[in-house]
């Protein structure tokens, strides 16, 4: 038991590629992008027969923490109106720049790291104080934080969860 903690990229794919002629008229093909995602699950393909118009959910873990509460409290508190109801949690880009920005404050000046991103307390949390793995977990996020933004396309949206 514990503060696990989850980082996930997750992109729309629709099932169609929609276009209009020249003469105005709309032409639907499939999105192959979607076809390879269906062909590499057990699904059928036309397992979207009974919607409007089909789509997938791509969904890939891009971070992980344990205990690491003080960026837990932080997507709490900044992203969530302080509601933690392991609910998942909706980061736009500049605010996922903002926790790394606020990370590299913490770790270019320890004695005020606590004040900067304070430790956060709960069940199974883990340790409150401003100790060696509280700035491993800084430093574990500045990384993490630079190879998401660097590596996920604007197609994808981020989103962050906890579980405890």
């Amino acid at each position: 038991m514990g503060l696990d903690q989850y980082l996930y990229a997750r992109k729309y794919i629709s099932a169609n590629n929609y276009s209009r002629d020249e003469e105005g008229n709309f032409s639907k093909e499939p999105n192959p992008e979607f076809v390879n995602i269906m062909e590499k699950s057990d699904l059928p393909l036309d397992i979207n027969k009974y919607t409007f118009s089909g789509s997938a959910h791509l969904a890939i873990q891009v971070g992980y923490w344990r205990k690491a509460n003080a960026i837990h409290g932080w997507f709490v508190d900044e992203l969530a109106n302080g509601v933690d109801e392991c609910q998942e949690i909706y980061v736009p880009r500049e605010k996922l720049s903002e926790l790394r920005d606020l990370c590299k404050s913490a770790l270019k000046e320890p004695a005020m790291a606590g004040d900067i991103l304070p430790p956060t307390s709960g069940f199974f949390f883990g340790s409150s104080e401003v100790d060696e793995w509280y700035m491993e977990d800084l430093k574990t996020t500045v990384e993490m934080i630079d190879y998401v933004l660097a590596n996920t396309s604007e197609d994808y949206d981020i989103f962050y969860q906890a579980s405890w």
